[in-house]
């Protein structure tokens, strides 16, 4: 930091300049020592662990970016899942929960009861709130979006037509998504038909 006497900022760090530096000015040899503001070096502090974050960020699987998937008519989307394929659409995101079917805490019937149909009631709060790491989950099952399905599809064509979407990119310009902000994490719970 610019005119600090310092260069570790904390005491019990390695910096003999700085002890040394300090020693002198306690015999009265040197004087007027400087400080860089302590606001500037937490910026500089949390900026360097958002490159670590960042870094392990990008190891992880965030599954596909929503601008990547395909989108899908709702009839496909159901079709699909009437033949055997383990789709459930959440927020107007598609997912293949095939492989998870057997895994699923609820267990088998509650998934299956949300197969080919707009689950996202069901997901948020409905028959039960899932957590963020649920919905990270689900985000590395995405396989496409649903025509006209909520925000998805809405926000794909905004960034086709290069429209000012804003999310928060990493340094590698990659979208950041914090916690409980998944696409599929809708904070009220809509209302489901039959709930009781």
């Amino acid at each position: 930091f610019p005119s600090d006497y310092r260069n570790a900022i904390e005491w019990h760090q390695y910096d003999p300049t700085k002890w040394s530096i300090w020693i002198w000015k306690q015999l009265g040899l040197a004087y007027d020592l400087k400080q860089f503001r302590s606001n500037e070096i937490e910026k500089g502090r949390v900026q360097q662990q958002q490159k670590k974050l960042d870094q392990k960020r990008s190891k992880l699987d965030w599954g596909v970016p929503l601008e990547q998937l395909p989108v899908m008519e709702w009839d496909d989307y159901v079709d699909q899942a009437k033949n055997g394929r383990g789709l459930i659409a959440v927020a107007g995101v598609v997912h293949d929960v095939t492989d998870f079917i057997k895994d699923h805490p609820g267990g088998k019937a509650m998934i299956k009861s949300g197969l080919g149909k707009d689950a996202t009631a069901i997901f948020n709060g409905g028959v039960y709130n899932h957590s963020n790491a649920a919905h990270n989950l689900l985000s590395t099952m995405r396989v496409g979006v649903i025509r006209g399905g909520c925000e998805v599809e809405i926000w794909k064509w905004a960034q086709r037509e290069n429209k000012d979407v804003q999310y928060v990119k990493d340094d590698a310009g990659n979208r950041i998504v914090r916690a409980g902000n998944q696409v599929t994490k809708i904070q009220e719970a809509p209302e489901s038909a039959g709930a009781a």
